[in-house]
């Protein structure tokens, strides 16, 4: 008789989980009837489109400067206030955030989240991302904002794996000139997530370091509330 292993975050971390071949798949039309209403974000796909149209349309000139130039990390980048940058939007609470998005693999519609003994603090458990596990953790902590809807996942590249973070959805893909960028004010935590503010369509903007992300999940220490 076969009996079914529980796997430990130990052994879920010690082996790189291998990359995910990305496989299409058209729901039957019966499907489709039971599918919940669409969220109202742009995919990662169209995003990256968008972001390329404004590119040319808007940015030409100062887009192809940046290109003929070494690339230079998003914190360096904005350093220097020199360059455009190519961000993903996407809200938590009622927070606006943005972050680079050569940094995101995927966005996906949160499934379900798998408990996984001795995990971190933060960490809520994995999910299933065509057949390859990836850990899903809580910003809640880390920026300071709790989660309303809960409906959406960031998948990010950490070294030879992915993780994901929580998010409520995604808005809009924006093509920032540096220069715009204000200075962002300190952290509670002392965290240097937020690298920076910008006003886009009337609301403030924060723009995320991904890697700090991701690490500063990682390593939260969640507070309990009475």
């Amino acid at each position: 008789m076969n009996r079914k292993r529980r796997i430990r975050y130990s052994e879920f971390v010690s082996r790189p989980t291998p990359p995910a071949v990305a496989v299409v798949e058209q729901p039957a039309a019966e499907e489709i009837v039971e599918q919940r209403a669409a969220r109202v974000s742009t995919p990662i796909d169209l995003a990256r489109a968008l972001a390329a149209a404004r590119r040319q349309d808007d940015v030409r000139a100062a887009v192809i400067v940046v290109e003929s130039e070494p690339y230079l990390r998003m914190r360096d980048r904005i350093r220097a206030r020199s360059g455009i940058a190519e961000l993903l939007m996407f809200r938590v609470g009622t927070e606006l955030l943005a972050v680079e998005l050569l940094a995101v693999d995927e966005v996906i519609d949160l499934p379900v989240i798998h408990y996984v003994p001795e995990m971190p603090p933060a960490m809520l458990g994995v999910v299933n991302v065509r057949g390859s596990l990836t850990p899903v953790y809580t910003p809640q902590q880390v920026l300071g904002v709790p989660l309303a809807q809960r409906d959406a996942v960031l998948i990010f590249r950490s070294g030879h794996s992915r993780v994901g973070v929580l998010i409520d959805d995604v808005e809009d893909a924006l093509t920032l000139d540096l220069r715009d960028l204000r200075d962002a004010p300190a952290m509670n935590n002392g965290s240097d997530v937020v690298l920076g503010v910008v006003r886009h369509a009337g609301a403030l903007v924060a723009i995320v370091d991904a890697d700090a992300l991701i690490a500063a999940c990682q390593t939260a220490v969640l507070v309990e509330t009475a």
